[in-house]
């Protein structure tokens, strides 16, 4: 059974998403509305020490915009964190609320990775 980690943004695609996006975070970076990006990205790329994390995970994982997410009717508030089973049943394993109270990259991986073990238990 094949699962995969879903790591859904509050973002939607396209280029002029990216550009209002990215100045929104240079600019006023304490009122952006994705805490899962300020957390994970620098100002242009994914920070390193996520990059590794990620790697690290024993799943598939998968970034997703609000916008390509197939549940996003099911939803209004993002960003959340999500695990997909093999049997195509998707739970959110972290919500916006839960995500957007994380205070550090260090705080996210602890809070995924006990979420994980939740999971499994």
């Amino acid at each position: 059974m094949s699962q995969k980690l879903q790591f859904v943004y509050n973002a939607k695609t396209g280029l002029f998403n990216k550009l209002t996006d990215f100045a929104h975070k240079a600019i006023s970076p304490t009122t952006y509305n994705c805490n899962l990006c300020a957390l994970t990205y620098g100002t242009f790329t994914m920070k390193q020490e996520w990059a590794d994390y990620v790697k690290s995970l024993p799943l598939e994982v998968e970034f997703i915009y609000k916008d390509e997410w197939k549940y996003s009717a099911s939803h209004t508030d993002y960003p959340l964190v999500a695990l997909q089973t093999g049997d195509k049943k998707t739970v959110v394993v972290l919500d916006a609320k839960q995500l957007n109270e994380l205070k550090s990259l260090q705080e996210l991986k602890l809070t995924i990775n006990a979420a994980l073990q939740n999971i499994k238990a």
